[in-house]
């Protein structure tokens, strides 16, 4: 059973205030896969990264980085209240060099749980449900005050506040579907280009396909094909800058058969076709 106390968006930032008593596997939220920050108010979750467990309980801040999505897993606890907000990428780049910070570079830095005192608790509900309050009321400044609290908070971090939480050790059934996920997620880093799919990953693993394709969503956030893409298009931007090597000898080289299909697929992750990509990056 999950109650939806609060979810409202401005410009860039989302806004999710929720009640659950147990662990859904859908999400609730306004984004996929941007920068995340939880804090949670009562209960527990559990915050994979890295083969590693953290808690999260009352009065923790998390900080997830956008790079690291694919690697990091907030799932768990029979009960829990939080608070989630997401950012956009583009939005979080622009205010960032409006306000002369490393905005990714602090994600990056912050990745995980910090633990709150009691005072420094006390100081981000506040601010927390004065977004939620704004939002409500629908005030002409509710974005732009929405912002300010949100970048009180990354003061209140980048100045000290929280301490990072110990490692948290568990074997439970989630985690074990963790750390088999993980080691498939390596495994496709490493053999992106002969991998077609679902199916070959399943037989190379011993697992039904339906059991793979659903831990590997749980955990994950993408399906197996798009974390297969994720990696090809990786690499044919790198691939791209060669002159030596045409289109369609990059597009064999990553496994693709057909050049219409791989143009497809890297115009849906990149926003442009492989060629325009090519001719973007020499005006550059």
């Amino acid at each position: 059973m999950k109650e939806v106390i609060f979810a409202g968006k401005c410009d860039g930032i989302g806004i999710s205030h929720v009640s659950r008593d147990c662990d859904l596997d859908e999400t609730i939220g306004f984004y996929k896969n941007e920068y995340q920050i939880y804090y949670i108010l009562d209960g527990e979750r559990f915050f994979y990264t890295n083969n590693k467990s953290f808690k999260m309980s009352k009065g923790t801040l998390s900080f997830i980085d956008k790079k690291r999505i694919p690697f990091t897993n907030v799932i768990g606890g029979k009960y829990h209240e939080r608070i989630l907000i997401e950012i956009e990428e583009t939005w979080l780049i622009s205010a960032g060099n409006t306000m002369e910070l490393d905005l990714r570079g602090f994600f990056n830095d912050f990745h995980g749980v910090l633990q709150m005192n009691s005072r420094q608790q006390e100081m981000i509900e506040k601010k927390l449900r004065k977004m939620e309050d704004v939002l409500k009321a629908e005030k002409p400044y509710a974005s732009a005050k929405v912002k300010e609290l949100l970048f009180s908070i990354i003061i209140m971090i980048l100045n000290g506040a929280g301490t990072r939480q110990d490692e948290y050790h568990t074997l439970g059934g989630k985690m074990m579907r963790y750390v088999k996920v993980k080691e498939i997620m390596y495994y496709i880093m490493e053999h992106y280009s002969e991998i077609y799919g679902l199916e070959d990953l399943a037989g190379i693993f011993y697992l039904d396909k339906s059991y793979l394709s659903r831990i590997f969503k749980e955990v994950t956030n993408f399906t197996v094909n798009e974390f297969i893409n994720l990696q090809k298009i990786d690499h044919a931007r790198n691939l791209i800058l060669d002159d030596s090597l045409s289109i369609e000898d990059i597009s064999k080289k990553l496994g693709y058969e057909r050049l219409s299909y791989f143009d497809r697929v890297f115009k849906k992750y990149v926003g442009m076709s492989p060629l325009q990509y090519r001719k973007s990056r020499k005006t550059t």
